[in-house]
């Protein structure tokens, strides 16, 4: 096994982390993005409902891809965790507006008890270049 090396990722304009963790760490060509709340940049949760969340992460996610030059296409895989199962196709209407036309990268998504800071969603993400 090779001894590759971890970089830790901290975009300027990206949510500051609400706990010990990096936004996002690269390995090689690989990113693995932490777990997106919506958390705006000086960290106010946009929490009023499932959509205002939504618009939020998605623009958290675009600012992490876009600090290392990355697009919603580098995106590998895509787990989502929501606080209430009942929203899961309003977030999957939401989602494939996110991505657009781009071929679907692989994904998981489940109901969890409790989410960070009362959040109703959060998404993680992996990505390649």
């Amino acid at each position: 096994m090779t001894n590759a090396k971890i970089s830790a990722l901290y975009p300027q304009n990206a949510a500051k982390p609400a706990a010990p963790y990096s936004p996002a760490v690269q390995v090689g060509n690989t990113f693995y993005f932490s777990g997106q709340i919506a958390l705006t940049p000086n960290g106010v949760l946009k929490n009023k409902n499932i959509d205002e969340e939504l618009t939020q992460i998605f623009i958290n996610i675009e600012a992490l891809l876009h600090a290392r030059n990355l697009t919603k296409q580098n995106i590998a895989k895509v787990t989502i965790y929501l606080q209430d199962i009942n929203d899961y196709e309003k977030v999957n209407t939401r989602y494939a507006e996110f991505l657009g036309d781009i071929t679907p990268p692989a994904r998981s998504c489940f109901e969890v008890a409790k989410l960070p800071l009362g959040a109703k969603v959060e998404i993680e993400i992996i990505a390649v270049m």
